[in-house]
């Protein structure tokens, strides 16, 4: 127990210094430069136009995708996590679905009814570690996320956040090292544009530990970054995966 409690003291150490000069001075630094040839296309990590919002209740905030959707949308994991802010509850939206499909949208990689909480918030969704949703290196997949709120008369989806996401191959050296030096996980991530990575590992220590100030600042700072800095306060809700089709 005294070695866990050191070993987070020293994460929390680390993030604290990222939060208070690695990224903040990161927020405040240049635009990023343009992606390669072999970057991700944009997509809409707020609602599109598919079909009139007046059908959902109205929100003061939209259904957010929290990513960068500036061509950089990268990830190491062959199994990522994707994170959302939803404005609705279980009441206001009665079938919501996520889908991830190839870079050219002929195979769907994985599909999946969501059950939402009863209260706004935050929720994860992590692919299932099986074969036929590992993600091939350096290949784009698109994903969306789909919501039909109880008012609509439409099996059209109401709200849609979409964008795209490849897998990076990082030196095995280089990720064990990782692996054993927590404090340099961030700074990795967001110099590699793993924008999934980097969203996920702060998120997961944010929600452990939401009292730290350190990993709060650094939380607030990298969705700074992202343009995502109106949902930082938002909390974690969760939620349930029903049933999947892969």
């Amino acid at each position: 127990m005294k070695q866990l409690r050191i070993s987070i003291g020293f994460i929390c150490s680390g993030i604290l210094m990222l939060s208070t000069q690695g990224l903040e001075q990161a927020s405040l630094s240049a635009s990023p430069p343009q992606p390669p040839a072999t970057g991700t296309p944009k997509g809409n990590s707020t609602p599109g136009t598919t079909r009139p919002e007046a059908t959902c209740k109205q929100t003061s905030k939209p259904l957010t995708a929290l990513n960068a959707n500036n061509g950089n949308d990268f990830t190491a994991s062959p199994y990522p996590s994707f994170w959302f802010y939803v404005p609705y509850s279980q009441n206001d939206v009665k079938r919501a679905e996520f889908l991830l499909l190839d870079g050219q949208e002929h195979k769907t990689i994985y599909h999946t009814a969501i059950q939402l909480a009863k209260k706004p918030g935050l929720i994860e969704i992590t692919l299932p570690r099986n074969p036929q949703t590992l993600l091939n290196p350096n290949q784009n997949y698109r994903w969306y996320l789909m919501m039909n709120c109880y008012t609509s008369r439409s099996d059209e989806p109401d709200i849609v956040v979409d964008g795209w996401i490849q897998r990076k191959i990082v030196d095995g050296d280089r990720w064990q090292n990782l692996q054993t030096d927590e404090s340099q996980k961030l700074i990795f991530y967001t110099k590699n544009n793993l924008w999934y990575d980097a969203v996920n590992y702060l998120a997961e220590l944010h929600f452990q530990y939401p009292h730290d100030a350190g990993i709060q600042a650094a939380w607030n700072n990298l969705l700074k970054r992202l343009d995502k800095e109106s949902v930082a306060q938002e909390a974690f809700i969760g939620s349930i995966t029903l049933s999947s089709q892969e």
